[in-house]
């Protein structure tokens, strides 16, 4: 079952084993063209660039850094990090924004996460969660999503 914020949105097309890596990849580079995104090799990172040009323009460059998609964990990645720059909750709290993305992922892909890969996503959501956890006796602890926020029930849906 998907959860209910993101199943509106998702339409996937085909059968995930169907679509090969080269035509996801072509779908990372149109979502770049079109969002004007440019995209470098390197490991998952999206990064907005702040250039300050001699004349006193001011621009900002939006770039993620992902190799080349091999295979469908790598493109959700890829996603994942174009949902970083473009997509609605970007700018939240961490683990609001990590959502944010995720979902951002999610409704954009091609095609719909096999079992394995959903697994590897929740991993990678999760992993959130832990860095959150162990800096909870801080002064400034992070923010911890309520236990009734639609957060838990993507993370569910990952790891289920």
């Amino acid at each position: 079952m998907i959860p209910s914020r993101c199943a509106r949105d998702l339409q996937w097309t085909v059968d995930a084993r169907a679509m090969q890596p080269y035509t996801l990849d072509l779908h990372i580079d149109d979502l770049c063209t079109s969002h004007g995104i440019r995209r470098v090799g390197g490991r998952g990172r999206a990064v907005v660039i702040s250039v300050r040009h001699r004349d006193g323009r001011r621009e900002r460059r939006l770039e993620i850094r992902v190799p080349p998609v091999r295979g469908q964990v790598s493109y959700f990645i890829a996603l994942h990090e174009i949902g970083h720059l473009v997509g609605v909750g970007r700018s939240g709290r961490r683990l609001e924004s990590e959502e944010a993305a995720w979902r951002f992922a999610l409704s954009t892909a091609l095609v719909a996460p096999t079992d394995a890969t959903r697994r590897r996503l929740g991993k990678r959501l999760r992993s959130y969660v832990i860095w959150a956890e162990l800096r909870a006796g801080r002064r400034q602890p992070p923010f911890v999503p309520p236990a009734n926020d639609p957060f838990w029930q993507l993370l569910a849906w990952l790891e289920h």
